[in-house]
């Protein structure tokens, strides 16, 4: 798919809960990823670990029209972090890589990955409570052997309220 478009549901019972589709041109078969926030926890009294999950598409070999298989699959999620914590703001972001099963098709809806990134403040501490999270994601296949990028799935979701707990 060439060109983009960008959906979006909240659910109204859980201000910590959004999921988002990003579409993005994907080659030889990629292209979105729904990544969804459930929540944060508190680690050590400074950092948060972020923990979300999301689905991926199938993603197909163009050299070989075969779909491409997880263990062929690498990527990367990145998660940037506010909190307001008295008079000052706790910022932060961070990343963890990831090895996801990339399988949503029409017929099937596909694998709910799971990650938690630890995401580290500069400046002042995360605490308990509520902040503003934003998840980008982006996975690819890491076998392709021919000619031109590699097909590639990515998403980001829009920032979201979270609730960080002990």
């Amino acid at each position: 798919m060439v060109g983009g478009g960008l959906t979006s549901r909240t659910d109204a019972s859980r201000g910590d809960h959004l999921d988002v589709t990003a579409r993005a041109g994907g080659v030889g078969g990629g292209g979105t990823m729904t990544i969804t926030i459930t929540g944060a926890t508190l680690v050590a009294r400074v950092d948060a670990s972020v923990h979300l999950t999301y689905v991926c598409d199938q993603m197909y070999d163009p050299s070989t029209g075969a779909p491409v298989p997880a263990s062929q699959t690498s990527g990367n999620i990145f998660v940037s972090m506010q909190e307001r914590v008295g008079s000052s703001v706790a910022n932060g972001g961070g990343s963890t890589t990831i090895t996801p099963a990339c399988d949503r098709t029409p017929f099937f809806a596909g694998t709910q990955n799971q990650a938690d990134v630890l995401v580290m403040p500069s400046g002042a501490p995360f605490k308990k409570g509520t902040a503003v999270a934003q998840a980008f994601g982006s996975a690819c296949e890491t076998g392709f052997v021919s000619f031109g990028p590699p097909p590639c799935d990515s998403g980001q979701s829009d920032p979201t309220v979270v609730t960080i707990s002990r």
